[in-house]
């Protein structure tokens, strides 16, 4: 008797040790610094508020910025960098966008297209062969950035975080993966990693100096014009990089999670009935594995689809000047011309995603983004976890959010970037309509 008293001791003392400090534990500041121009004050409020609702976690950190008129209005940061080690988010802390990087590396391919070295009308193997291999032989340009060139699953097999490492390999796979359906010009399914090594390889076939798109990019942009951006991000910046905070509950579990919302239920319900799931899951890789991203060794392979690593002021900037005109109003020299960027505005009407079982519409490598606010259509992409990236023409607005919790919400109904970009265009409409 006097053992099993014991034992239950024992029991009540090791739970109280584990789960009592918890009561008492006090939860983590709401901090929050930066800056917003006269009539922005606004936007900086409802950031705070995220972090007192809990609709940004406290333990993690975000940032949120944004240009109007070729002036940066909103540049605000909150949160930790790293929680454990009680390092505070800094003005030039730095984490990755994840998908938005697309929009990037778009914006590169639309920059030799200005230059005449890309038609999005021809087809990629005018330019690149060996892609002209079971059936992609008739994929364009343009249709490759839409997802339309069948080279969907997350990660065909033999593409590792190893071989993405060399951008000629890579392209080699690309080249001989067998499409998932027949070209037709207008089926497209997300090609979340596989954008990257294709486009990363028909640039390079592109490009006189045959650079890769991470070269490119810090050449032809990132240093010209000031973005802090990263494409295979420098070892020596790591010291600047936000610790990425992963939700490590099985694939099933978040999928469960995401039948709160009508989109997420429109998206599980199609990847049940088109074996989307089982297709992914089949090739789920290291690469789908999100913690890799905290090694420096990974957050410097060029991954123009997934691994980009910035500033929220440096993404912004980027969309700053495309929705500006094009032309950085600092250094007077042009970034895109006014048919590129109208080009990115020439949408066709969303049809369902055969990946993601979502209507989308892509256009030139950019997503159509108007559920932000009503009557307003921007171009841009969304990165898993909440990243958003995005530019407005139409109100000269680019605003960009990054975060360093991976929150698993559809794309377009995160409540953090929701409630952010609402309380930006109200500022916006009021200074416009002063």
């Amino acid at each position: 008797m006097g053992l099993m008293k014991n034992a239950a001791l024992m029991g009540v003392t090791a739970i109280l040790i584990v789960f009592l400090p918890r009561f008492f534990q006090t939860p983590p500041p709401v901090i929050t610094e930066g800056y917003v121009a006269p009539g922005f004050e606004d936007v900086l409020e409802t950031f705070r508020a995220n972090f007192e609702s809990g609709r940004d976690p406290r333990t993690g950190g975000a940032a949120f910025a944004a240009y109007h008129r070729g002036k940066k209005v909103v540049d605000i940061w909150g949160g930790f960098a790293d929680y454990e080690s009680k390092r505070k988010w800094q003005q030039d802390t730095i984490s990755i966008f994840f998908s938005s990087t697309k929009g990037v590396a778009s914006v590169c391919i639309a920059m030799l297209v200005d230059r005449g070295l890309l038609d999005y009308n021809k087809p990629v193997a005018h330019y690149w062969p060996e892609f002209a291999q079971k059936g992609k032989e008739k994929v364009t340009v343009k249709d490759m950035l839409e997802h339309k060139a069948g080279i969907f699953v997350s990660a065909p097999p033999g593409l590792s975080l190893e071989l993405l490492q060399d951008v000629a390999k890579a392209g080699e796979l690309m080249a001989r993966t067998e499409p998932q359906w027949e070209y037709d010009g207008h089926t497209h399914g997300y090609h979340g990693f596989t954008f990257g090594p294709l486009v990363n390889e028909l640039l390079r076939r592109v490009d006189p100096q045959h650079r890769t798109l991470g070269q490119f990019f810090k050449e032809e942009i990132a240093k010209p014009f000031g973005i802090d951006f990263h494409i295979g991000l420098p070892l020596e910046s790591n010291h600047r990089v936000a610790r990425l905070l992963v939700d490590n509950r099985p694939v099933l579990v978040l999928l469960l999670e995401s039948l709160r919302t009508s989109d997420g239920r429109q998206s599980v319900k199609h990847m049940i009935a088109t074996n989307a799931i089982l297709e992914m899951m089949d090739n789920v890789n290291e690469i789908a594995d999100l913690r890799v991203f905290n090694n420096p060794a990974y957050r410097a392979i060029e991954l123009p689809s997934a691994n980009g690593i910035g500033s929220a002021a440096g993404l912004a900037k980027l969309y700053g000047i495309i929705s500006s005109g094009g032309i950085d109003p600092v250094t007077n020299r042009t970034l895109l011309s006014k048919e590129r960027i109208d080009d990115f505005l020439n949408f066709e009407p969303p049809s369902v995603d055969r990946t993601l079982g979502l209507p989308i519409s892509f256009n030139r490598g950019m997503m159509k983004v108007y559920k932000f606010v009503d009557g307003v259509t921007m171009f841009g992409h969304h990165g898993s976890g909440g990243q958003w990236g995005c530019a407005d023409p139409g109100h000269q607005v680019g605003f960009a959010y990054v975060s360093s919790i991976m929150l698993h919400n559809p794309i377009g109904d995160d409540p953090r970037t929701n409630q952010l970009v609402q309380s930006l265009y109200r500022c916006v409409q009021k200074i416009e309509n002063h």
